[in-house]
């Protein structure tokens, strides 16, 4: 079985073995990037008056901006992961086209998001109170619409299911935590539950680090047999 397996990854149609590795820290990477982003980005305290908001913006900024920019890289790596167990197990079928889908409203949406950062960024530049109310308005709202989006664990656990380019522990934990995520989009609109979805995005970040870290080893492993 081992031999068969290191002849199929040496075969020209083959995933190669540094893209696996690539992938693989993709998915290490990209969510550990993406919670550092929303660390350097706390939101600012309840119930200040006009001015001071603008003062505490102005003080934040340069966190502000890199903040936003690793927002961006992390959903990047963090979808380029998906996509790359998609590639490697093979015919994932319409659950491979699904995440493709999925990642592609991740990575449109949080460009959005960070397209209001700049904009509170340039409103504090140029002294434009209302710009930066506006623009923090609609980061804000712009947040709930990650979890309106497709979860992208959804598909992502149907197509590991199907391909078991993953342990099958991994395909059906995606799909629990996707699901609960999708459930907690839909109530979130509807009553304030930030503090339990900021668990659960948590437990999605760990996953996709464990799932990198299990498709490296399991190309360890490999080579090593080779």
């Amino acid at each position: 079985m081992v031999a068969a397996e290191a002849r199929l990854e040496r075969s020209p149609g083959a995933p190669r073995p540094l893209l696996r590795s690539l992938i693989a820290v993709c998915g290490v990477a990209g969510p550990l990037i993406l919670v550092a982003s929303f660390r350097m980005n706390p939101a600012p305290p309840a119930g200040l008056a006009t001015a001071a908001l603008a003062a505490w913006a102005a003080a934040h900024i340069g966190a502000l901006l890199v903040g936003g920019w690793m927002q961006g890289i992390g959903s990047a790596l963090i979808v380029i992961f998906a996509l790359g167990l998609v590639e490697l197990g093979g015919d994932a079928g319409f659950a491979g086209r699904l995440t493709g889908l999925a990642g592609a409203t991740i990575l449109a949406v949080s460009l959005l998001e960070i397209t209001f950062y700049l904009a509170v960024a340039q409103a504090i530049a140029v002294g434009d109170t209302v710009l930066g109310l506006v623009a923090g308005g609609l980061i804000k709202a712009t947040q709930h619409v990650f979890l309106v989006a497709p979860a992208l664990l959804l598909p992502l656990g149907a197509a590991i299911l199907t391909t078991r380019v993953l342990p099958r522990a991994f395909g059906w934990s995606a799909l629990a935590i996707g699901a609960l995520l999708q459930s907690l989009g839909l109530a979130g609109v509807l009553t304030p539950l930030q503090g339990v979805i900021d668990v659960v995005l948590i437990v999605q970040a760990l996953w996709f680090v464990a799932a990198g870290v299990a498709l490296g080893v399991t190309r360890r492993q490999r080579t090593t047999a080779e």
